[in-house]
């Protein structure tokens, strides 16, 4: 029997995540975690403003809600590249407005951008008389803000071609935004906390919430395991930058497309925190691994390629 290939079968490759257990590796989850929140409470304490707040969660990307589905009615795929903005633009028709954070999520059939606003953790969300503050009043008409701008023609297209960065393969399903406010702090609503009824005010705060909005304070933050690939990107005029990753980020076989688009993380990687030296080298040079086995993707399309899942 002739076991000659044919001359016009296609190779293929098989592409794996380097394994070697003598790699830098990225810290424990739960050593992570528990410093994460050790230094997070410590900030809050120290009360705050809000750019402190904004500084600390740009380099601590997992701890900021809506990038796995968590919020909302989709999501569950999770966003480009684990990729979250950083106070991005909403340039179209009508106002320009700047949300703090925005996740752009995708599913089988919404993509589900999730839009936050964080304020001063220590502004109060009721009066002493138990009416909403101004300063939460006007926190949370900015969602309203938002709102008006998607319902704008034209502006969910501007969206799209903005925000969606790789490739055409979510742009035609349906946009669904959410609206997250993060404001004030959890002992509001407790005995000593400066109100006679805290239970029937944080139920007032809630009955407030329209179906697309969350509200949430910013005790309940905390580093999520599904959010730890995660990065933090400005959106600029000649596209998306990374400006950090998160402690635990790894590369991966599937990043090659984004790896191209964001460009060279090295600024990034010697801005993002918790990472040894070794490991910020090692996550450089397989990032570069990664752009070069997609040029190679782009330059043979005919190419065959089994690729093997796992974070390195």
């Amino acid at each position: 029997m002739d076991n000659t290939e044919s001359p016009d079968r296609a190779e293929h490759d098989a592409i794996a995540p380097d394994t070697d257990p003598l790699r830098p590796m990225s810290p424990a989850w739960d050593t992570y975690s528990d410093l994460a929140l050790a230094q997070w409470y410590q900030l809050l304490s120290q009360n705050p403003e809000e750019g402190e707040v904004q500084r600390f969660l740009e380099l601590h990307p997992a701890m900021i809600p809506g990038g796995s589905g968590d919020i909302g009615p989709g999501g569950h795929h999770g966003s480009d590249m684990g990729a979250v903005f950083r106070r991005p633009k909403l340039i179209g028709s009508g106002r320009t407005f700047e949300p703090d954070f925005m996740w752009v999520t995708r599913s089988s059939g919404l993509i589900t951008p999730i839009l936050i606003e964080i304020e001063k953790p220590s502004k109060r969300w009721f009066r002493n008389d138990g009416r909403p503050t101004s300063e939460f009043t006007e926190a949370r008409d900015q969602l309203n803000d938002w709102r008006s701008w998607f319902a704008r023609e034209g502006n969910q297209s501007i969206f799209r071609e903005t925000f969606l960065f790789l490739g055409d393969k979510y742009r035609n399903r349906p946009l669904e935004p959410q609206y997250v406010l993060i404001y004030g702090r959890e002992s509001e609503f407790k005995r000593g906390g400066g109100h006679m009824h805290p239970d029937e005010l944080r139920y007032k705060r809630d009955q407030q919430r329209s179906k697309d909005e969350s509200f949430m304070t910013f005790d309940a933050l905390r580093p999520r395991y599904d959010h730890r690939i995660s990065m933090t990107l400005t959106m600029t005029a000649y596209g998306p930058k990374i400006h950090a990753f998160s402690p635990m980020y790894g590369t991966d076989a599937l990043i090659g497309e984004g790896a191209l688009v964001l460009g060279d993380p090295q600024t990034a990687l010697a801005r993002s925190v918790m990472m040894s030296e070794e490991r910020r080298a090692y996550l450089a040079q397989r990032w570069a691994y990664w752009q070069d086995d997609e040029r190679r993707r782009i330059d043979d399309p005919s190419r065959l390629v089994f690729r093997t899942v796992g974070t390195e």
